[in-house]
């Protein structure tokens, strides 16, 4: 009787540790009711385009497909010793899954034009329940005034 009460006496306590939840936590419910989805991306001459603009200095999830997946935690941008600007972002995959994405950045000058030629698309790679980091640099160092992070799912 004593050989089986220890052995699940241990079961019974070790059962107590494991509902601690994996960080980090994804609440998607409030970030999706702060999202406004504009359909229609067909844009009409002397009208105005039904598309939500996307703001400058930001990280835009362009892909419906990891929209509910991905969390952008925090973006950065910085000007190096050199002059250029560097921008980090860093994103949290809220899935219990292996994520793969992708990112690319759009210098802009003063105007919102762009500044050079967009990045081109740079992994990122995400255990589940990770947080991973995007990082670039622009070519030039005079005219970057700001950016626009795009992300999208790798195929």
């Amino acid at each position: 009787m004593k050989r089986l009460f220890a052995p699940a006496l241990g079961l019974l306590l070790l059962g107590g540790c494991s509902g601690i939840e994996p960080a980090p936590h994804c609440d998607m419910g409030r970030v999706s009711s702060q999202r406004d989805l504009v359909p229609g991306p067909a844009m009409v001459p002397d009208e105005k385009s039904p598309l939500k603009e996307m703001p400058l200095n930001s990280v835009n999830i362009t892909d419906p497909a990891i929209i509910n997946k991905l969390y952008v935690r925090s973006i950065s941008a910085r000007r190096t010793a050199t002059g250029t600007v560097e921008v980090m972002a860093q994103v949290v995959n809220c899935t219990d899954f292996p994520l793969n994405a992708e990112a690319r950045t759009q210098f802009t000058d003063a105007s919102g034009a762009p500044a050079e030629i967009v990045s081109a698309w740079q992994r990122v790679h995400l255990s589940p329940r990770t947080i991973g980091n995007y990082r670039e640099l622009s070519l030039g160092d005079k005219t970057v005034d700001g950016y626009l992070i795009e992300m999208r799912e790798t195929k």
